[in-house]
C-alpha cells in the first residue's frame, strides 16, 4: 500500500546575509506524528515541553542539502515554525524521508 501524504508543509531557509528566512520547498506534503516522547528543557528554572512532531515527506533532491545543514532550515506548519533537528533518509534508499521538528 503506497503512502498517500496529504498535509501541506512549507520548508524555509534562512538567508545568512540577510538573516531572513525565504521559501526553499513551498509547496510539498507530509504526514504528521508526534513524536512518542516530547522533549524536556530547563527555561528560568522550570521545566517545559516543546512539541515535537515527525514529518514524513517523499523523497526529492532539495532535501539532501538539510541532512548537512539542517540548523539553516525550519517547517512551516499549521501557523507554527519548526526548527529542523533531525534528518533520515533510511539507508539512504531516496524513497521516504523523516524529519523531526521541534516547535519554536
Amino acid at each position: 500500500m503506497a503512502l498517500k501524504f496529504k498535509i501541506p508543509i512549507r520548508i524555509e531557509k534562512i538567508n545568512r546575509r540577510t538573516e531572513d528566512w525565504e521559501p526553499y520547498i513551498d509547496q510539498l506534503r507530509a504526514n504528521i506524528n508526534k513524536k512518542r516522547t516530547d522533549n524536556e528543557y530547563l527555561d528560568a528554572g522550570a521545566v517545559q515541553t516543546r512539541r515535537t512532531l515527525v514529518f514524513e515527506v517523499r523523497y526529492q533532491p532539495l532535501l539532501n542539502e538539510i541532512s548537512h545543514e539542517a540548523q539553516l532550515f525550519r517547517i512551516m506548519y499549521d501557523g507554527g515554525e519548526y526548527q529542523i533537528v533531525d534528518y533520515d533518509d533510511f539507508q539512504e534508499r531516496h524513497k521516504v524521508v523523516k524529519l523531526l521538528g521541534v516547535h519554536v
